[in-house]
């Protein structure tokens, strides 16, 4: 006695094709119409879930028939708000806003539309969010709370009802400057390393090259930097010995943050340098 048990229906790049699983007590046959004419069957193993026919059915019809299997889109995900910052004054921690978005894409050519969205977690936090259309967007805010100059990342992760995700990160990190400049004696004040004539974010870097730019009075030149100097070289000829390397200084930045840096000056006071080029390793 046979009896008919499924019909299952699927569609792969708008053709239609109809699965009809026939079961007797001795052995189970299929058979499916593809655009109203009969196609061999495929399996006679009685075990076959209804998901496991229509894998196989798809799996069966890109291989032997051409078919490219679809797959939907990724969710998109943003997320801003973190920046650098120059070392502050100890104290309490420091509360920001994240910007955070999160995205279904349109379809396209052999490919759906992104599912719908199933979560946005967003610094660890679940957030709440109207659906968004294919193509559309929903986007939120988050606040978050930093320990004072210490670098710290949050991530926004979308994850789809199909098991599809995306990430984005933003980053709050804190750095120290380096100076280069001239001082009236061999122990820069606070207030002429911070006056420096050149300055940057990479403290931390040792190496430098500058160009010296012409000066009037004879002064000392120093180089401050939270690493250490190994070498000086002027011009291209090896000068260490005219400079006394890395004493140790507290640099009150303009930020209000203390760090202890290494500071490199001339032995003697410099004047008229014209055109000099000085390298610290």
């Amino acid at each position: 006695m046979k009896k008919y048990i499924l019909l299952v229906a699927f569609a792969i790049n708008a053709l239609a094709i109809t699965a009809q699983i026939q079961v007797d007590s001795l052995i189970a046959k299929q058979s499916f119409k593809l655009n109203g004419r009969k196609v061999t069957g495929i399996s006679n193993d009685i075990s076959f879930s209804n998901a496991d026919t229509s894998k196989l059915l798809t799996e069966w019809a890109a291989k032997n028939l051409g078919f490219v299997k679809i797959v939907s889109q990724n969710p998109t995900a943003t997320l801003s708000g973190g920046f650098a910052q120059e070392r502050l004054a100890t104290g309490d921690n420091l509360t920001y806003t994240l910007n955070w978005g999160a995205g279904r894409q349109g379809a396209g050519t052999n490919i759906l539309a992104t599912a719908t969205l199933a979560t946005i977690t967003v610094a660890g936090t679940a957030e709440s969010f109207t659906q968004p259309s294919a193509p559309g967007t929903v986007s939120g805010t988050q606040t978050v709370s930093i320990a004072r100059n210490t670098t710290t990342s949050f991530n926004n992760t979308v994850t789809t009802t199909d098991g599809k995700s995306a990430n984005a990160g933003t980053s709050f990190t804190f750095y120290d400057k380096r100076y280069l400049g001239w001082s009236e004696t061999t122990t820069p004040t606070n207030d002429e390393i911070l006056a420096a004539v050149y300055k940057d974010n990479s403290g931390g870097t040792t190496s430098l090259t500058q160009v010296l730019a012409q000066i009037g009075t004879a002064k000392y030149l120093f180089y401050a930097n939270t690493s250490t100097v190994s070498g000086v070289v002027v011009n291209g000829f090896p000068s260490t010995a005219a400079f006394s390397l890395n004493n140790s200084a507290t640099v009150n930045n303009a930020s209000g943050g203390t760090t202890t840096y290494h500071i490199t000056v001339s032995n003697n006071p410099i004047g008229n340098v014209g055109t000099t080029t000085i390298t610290f390793n």
